[in-house]
């Protein structure tokens, strides 16, 4: 309930802040599907999709045998294929479909739910869909400096603080019907403009149960709401004065929360 949850929602929320730490954002529906075969429908996919996404790329999963990653939990929900547009990458697979932004390019809102609106379009029009299993929102931001300093979430045994060079936390928090995983090291190695980097990242993934969304009804609009508590989640965790480093914007109305920009 969301009395209950721990971290603080900021009365405003910037546009965007600079530099932008966020190096990918994945919206994901997971399905059920009882008509086609498994192994087509990328396919199927592909057929609406292929102007906009004319580029392919078949992922080494996909010469797995359909038999071995059905009895492979962790390989159910995998992409067997991308298809990649200036813009954006749209991830298929037999029990899941995403939309994922190029790696350190992220958009802004405002382009993905444009682009989203479209892709659900083109995935109701290839009719492999039977019902939704799960719908979910996953940032990643990472930062050059160990972001455990910068946060007001405090590590302790007894009265002692915990900490060093190496730590990592995992916890999952509620808000309403929905989830937020929240997965925070000091310690990762990502690939930047400049090539790999050191440093933290803070990852949420937000999201719905079966029964909290209808895959052609309100996904957009539960995309949003996934979109707009990781945001609160973010800047509700920065410490004040680390988050006046961030050179935030607000939209000059600032009186109305913004859900767009960087969150």
């Amino acid at each position: 309930m969301l009395e209950t949850y721990p971290i603080p929602i900021p009365e405003k929320l910037p546009v965007r802040i600079n530099p932008c730490p966020i190096v990918e954002a994945i919206f994901e529906i997971r399905f059920t599907s009882s008509g086609p075969k498994e192994a087509t429908i990328p396919g199927l996919l592909y057929a609406q999709i292929r102007d906009k996404y004319p580029e392919e790329k078949r992922l080494p999963i996909a010469d797995v045998p359909e038999e071995i990653r059905r009895k492979e939990p962790a390989m159910t929900h995998l992409p067997v294929t991308h298809y990649i547009s200036p813009d954006f990458v749209i991830q298929i697979g037999p029990r899941a479909v995403s939309l994922a932004t190029k790696a350190n390019a992220y958009p802004g809102w405002t382009a993905i739910e444009r682009e989203l609106r479209w892709m659900l379009e083109r995935v109701q029009a290839a009719g492999f869909v039977s019902e939704g299993e799960r719908l979910g929102v996953r940032y990643i931001d990472f930062f050059a400096e160990d972001i455990f300093q910068n946060l007001i979430l405090n590590l302790k045994v007894g009265e002692r603080p915990v900490g060093g060079v190496e730590t990592a936390v995992t916890t999952i928090l509620r808000r309403g019907e929905m989830s937020l995983r929240l997965q925070l090291s000091n310690s990762a190695i990502v690939e930047r403009p400049k090539g790999q980097e050191k440093g933290s990242i803070l990852d949420v993934d937000a999201s719905f149960g079966a029964l909290d969304f209808e895959v052609f009804e309100n996904s957009l609009t539960r995309f949003g709401e996934a979109h707009r508590a990781i945001k609160e989640l973010f800047f509700g965790l920065l410490r004040p004065e680390y988050f006046a480093t961030l050179n935030p914007e607000y939209e000059s109305n600032e009186h109305t929360r913004s859900i767009t920009g960087n969150g």
